[in-house]
């Protein structure tokens, strides 16, 4: 290394040189880019260990390590975010479901049931809004989900 140059401009340089060598390799520009940064800050931690024959082959190494920790990580949230929509898309259809047979019940027990568990009013708020005394309210919500739970184990 040149001896005017300073310890910056180095990491800057050799910064660069990975960059580069891993986009000519075939890695995403932010990829290669955020490998390098890591770099960066391992450098940084690690400085009292540093000397000027040593820092090329160690900057080169621990920038392709973070390059291969990063897309291990990105393969892994890939596979993360497959199973994720997978799951939802199952609850989606249970949600449609549930919809078909809340749909099914009498327009008296779909109410009952939007009230409670939709809007999530006490039973107290849908006794007056229904003007009915609270123990009828109880009971018309408890038999509109004992029909519900048939309905559901049926389909």
């Amino acid at each position: 290394m040149k001896e005017d140059v300073t310890f910056e401009e180095v990491l800057l340089l050799l910064g660069q040189e990975v960059i580069s060598v891993l986009v000519k390799k075939g890695s995403m520009l932010e990829d290669a880019e955020d490998a390098v940064s890591k770099t960066y800050d391992t450098i940084f931690s690690s400085l009292i260990h540093m000397t000027q024959d040593n820092l090329r082959p160690w900057f080169f190494r621990v920038s392709f390590n973070n390059y291969i920790d990063l897309l291990r990580k990105k393969k892994r949230e890939k596979e993360l975010t497959f199973y994720y929509a997978d799951s939802q898309s199952s609850l989606v259809n249970e949600s449609e479901k549930l919809w078909m047979l809340i749909n099914s019940l009498k327009s008296q027990e779909q109410e009952l049931i939007i009230l409670k568990y939709y809007y999530r009013l006490s039973y107290e708020d849908i006794s007056t809004m229904l003007d009915q005394k609270v123990e009828t309210v109880k009971k018309q919500l408890y038999r509109a989900r004992k029909k519900l739970k048939a309905d559901w184990e049926d389909v």
